[in-house]
Parts: structure tokens; C-alpha cells; sequence
């Protein structure tokens, strides 16, 4: 079996056309990364233009309540300069709705010690008549949050190293009263990473599922099944090709992840924007018990198991076949299999239709959709991520011995392509025959 994995193995990763497609892919990878990250830095500068804010209200019931924001927009940035800002003597709510009587140019910053009373938290609220045109909030909560802590430091008299250990993590976000407001973290949670995965993974078994299939045909079609069942047999003769094409995936998907990786990183260390954007982000994510080493070992060793599954029936739909012409007859129940335990657990995620999704990460064949994502970004339990792997290695292992089964049997055959139901009888023979 060894010597077989090695020869699949290298006679896959040789030729051209795969070390072409991963160089190619590789370096689109690592542009996007670089040039998509230099794109939303651009898109940051083109924002500055005037704003619709005339006037703050502030709400301060901070230990150093008191301070004059007007201060705040004493700097380089010119479209900000005419916003003037008001103390105001009571509670958010009340402020709000005198900024709604105000007009919609009326904004409220709120200030306040947060629950350790170790720290400020800022946040700007906007009433529901605010003029919002090009999301005028987002773009001053970002301004000030650029600028507050300067403020907040010269108003307590701090040094500029007292400074950078009180105010550098004071925190700033936009809400609109009485509406729910998802942020740009929790969309990635729901949506954008779910579907980021799910495509990469669906990609990856269509292209290796079909490569697998025929990689276990071709001997049967060149005639050749009679010489190599001399010196080898069937079993081991399907497990090394299952395992020969997958590691060669794996060292493909490695390699574009890694220029991914790099691409990314790369634009981030040249955009203050994105990297900002990122570790709000990441922030999000710990703060769910994501994005720790144990999840994202967790999340790339449940890839690697449903990925080694789904080879596997590949591998079990391709033994059918006699012919490499044959292969289409079979292959489109895998692919339909495939998209159906895509969709059905993104479309679940996107309803939040938790109590069916809680069902699907234990189902073998639709948990490589949902588990890797949700233990990345913690969604789910450890516990419930390592039920889910074990719960896949046996599918696995029982899927690999029934495509074994089914490759021994119809080894030899040349026939006219088999049905299932045929196969189910053949099966049920052999069995019959050994008892």
C-alpha cells in the first residue's frame, strides 16, 4: 500500500498541470491579500469629505466628568472642525431625543467608566432622523476614536506614557436607538466566513473528488488490473490511491493558504485602515473563545478528516465504473451529495435555525460544512467540535471499507455499467458465499 500512496502521490504532483495550478493560484492568493488591502486603504482615503454632523451632546458620567470635548476637533482634520460640542446634564435617552427635536445633523456622544472602572468606553449614538448619507456615523465615531484619548489624557493630566496605558484601548461604536444594528464582526461570524469556507472546501472535493475517481478507474481501462493484481491487491490498491491523491491535495491547499496568508499579512503591515478593521474583528472572535490555538488546530484537523472523507466517496463512486467514460454516470450523485451538504447547512446558518444546525454538526457528511468554521470563530464548544471528528472518522473508515469492497468486487468486471441496486445484490452474495 505504501509504495502505491508514494507512486500516486508523485506521479500526481509532477505533472505540469498541478504544480502550474498551485504556482498560479499561489500568487493570486498573495495579490489579493496584498492589493485588496491597498484597495480598502484607498477607499478609507477617498471617505474624507464634509460632514453632516453640526452638533454633539455629550452625556459624561465618567470618573473625570466634566471635560470639554470642543477640543476634540481642534485638529489637522478640516471637516471636522465646525462640529460643536455640548455638555449635557442627564441620561443618553433623554439626550437623543433632544438631538431628534435638534434636526438630523444632531449626534450624542456618550462616555462612561466601564464595569471595572478601570477604563473609558465612548460611544456615539445617532437618533433614527440623523442624515446618515455615506454612513457620516461610522465616520465620526472613527474620528473620534482616533482622537478622544488625547482629551481624555490632557483633561486628567497625564503624561504621554500615562497616556498609552489608560487610553489606548478606549473603545468606540455606533448604534441607532430602538434598531439592531449587526456590526461588521458579527456579519463575518454569520455569514462571510461560513461561506468562505464552505466554498473553499466545496472547490477542493471538486476538483480532487473527480481526480479520485478517475485515478481509480484508469488501470481498469488500459487493461492493466490483470498485471497489477500479481503483485498487489485490490485493498491495498484503492487505500493507496485514496491516500496518494489526498496528501496531494493537502500539500496544494497548504501551499495556497499559506500564500494567503502571507498576502494578507503583507497588506496589513502597510494599511492602518484594514489592520484596524482585522483586529476588531479578532477581537470579536476571542471574545466568543475564537481564534484560539486549540480551535484553529481543532477547526484544520476537522478540514483534513471531511476532506479525507469525501475522497473516499469519490473513491467509492469511481470503483462503479469500468471505464473512464463511465465515470459521469456515478460521479453526479457525488457531486449532488456534496452540494446538498453544503447548501443545506449554510442555508440553516443564514435562517439562524440554531436547533437544525446543532443536528448537522453531528452528521458526518455535513459536519467538514459547519464544524471547522464554527470552532474557528466559537461558535461551538470543544466538546462538541471533538464528537463531531469522531463522529466523521468513522464515517470515514466505513466509507473507505465499502469502496474497498465495492473496487475488489467489480475489479475485473466489463460489463455494461452497473447499477446500485446490482451492487447491493453482489454484496449480499459474496457475503452469503463466505458464511
Amino acid at each position: 500500500m505504501g509504495k502505491i500512496m508514494k507512486f500516486t502521490f508523485l506521479r500526481h504532483t509532477e505533472t505540469v498541470s498541478y504544480r502550474l495550478s498551485t504556482l498560479i493560484v499561489a500568487v493570486i492568493l498573495f495579490a489579493l491579500g496584498v492589493f485588496g488591502f491597498m484597495f480598502a486603504d484607498k477607499m478609507d482615503e477617498s471617505s474624507d469629505m464634509p460632514t453632516t454632523v453640526k452638533k454633539v451632546y455629550v452625556c459624561d458620567s465618567s470618573s473625570i466628568k466634566g471635560v470639554s470635548y470642543d477640543s476634540l476637533c481642534q485638529t489637522d482634520n478640516e471637516f471636522y472642525k465646525d462640529v460643536v460640542f455640548e455638555n449635557l446634564d442627564c441620561t443618553a435617552e433623554e439626550a437623543v431625543e433632544k438631538a431628534a427635536a435638534d434636526g438630523d445633523h444632531t449626534l450624542v456622544l456618550e462616555v462612561k467608566d466601564d464595569e471595572n472602572g478601570e477604563d473609558f468606553r465612548a460611544r456615539i449614538i445617532k437618533p433614527e432622523n440623523f442624515d446618515d448619507s455615506d454612513k457620516q456615523a461610522k465616520r465620526f465615531a472613527t474620528f473620534v476614536d482616533n482622537n478622544i484619548g488625547y482629551v481624555l489624557s490632557d483633561a486628567a493630566g497625564l503624561t504621554e506614557a500615562q497616556n498609552t496605558e489608560y487610553f489606548t484601548d478606549t473603545k468606540i461604536e455606533t448604534s441607532v436607538v430602538g434598531e439592531d444594528e449587526s456590526s461588521f464582526a458579527d456579519h463575518m461570524i454569520k455569514n462571510v466566513i461560513p461561506l468562505l469556507s464552505g466554498i473553499i472546501l466545496y472547490m477542493m472535493l471538486c476538483i480532487y473528488g473527480q481526480g479520485v475517481a478517475r485515478c481509480i478507474v484508469v488501470e481498469k481501462d488500459s487493461k492493466m488490473m490483470e498485471s497489477l493484481l500479481v503483485f498487489t491487491k485490490p485493498y491495498d490498491l484503492i487505500f493507496g490511491k485514496i491516500l496518494g491523491m489526498y496528501f496531494a491535495a493537502i500539500l496544494q491547499f497548504f501551499v495556497w493558504i499559506a500564500a494567503a496568508v502571507a498576502g494578507v499579512a503583507a497588506g496589513v503591515s502597510g494599511s492602518a485602515a484594514a489592520g484596524k478593521a482585522i483586529g476588531k474583528v479578532l477581537e470579536k472572535f476571542s471574545a466568543q473563545g475564537g481564534f484560539t490555538v486549540p480551535a484553529v488546530v481543532t477547526g484544520i484537523i476537522a478540514v483534513a478528516i471531511g476532506f479525507l472523507l469525501y475522497i473516499a466517496l469519490a473513491a467509492f463512486t469511481g470503483s462503479f465504473a469500468s471505464k473512464t467514460e463511465e465515470i459521469s454516470n456515478y460521479f453526479g450523485i457525488y457531486t449532488m451529495a456534496v452540494v446538498a451538504c453544503w447548501m443545506f447547512p449554510y442555508f440553516n446558518q443564514l435562517n439562524g435555525n440554531d436547533h437544525m444546525l446543532k443536528i448537522l454538526r453531528y452528521v458526518p457528511f455535513t459536519a467538514p460544512f459547519t464544524v471547522p468554521a464554527d470552532i474557528i470563530v466559537g461558535n461551538i464548544t470543544m466538546p462538541t467540535a471533538l464528537i463531531s471528528i469522531v463522529l466523521m472518522v468513522i464515517a470515514t473508515a466505513a466509507v473507505v471499507f465499502l469502496a474497498a469492497k465495492v473496487y475488489k468486487l467489480l475489479v475485473l468486471y466489463r460489463g455494461e455499467p452497473v447499477k446500485i441496486k446490482d451492487v447491493i445484490k453482489m454484496l449480499r452474495n459474496a457475503k452469503k458465499s463466505k458464511a
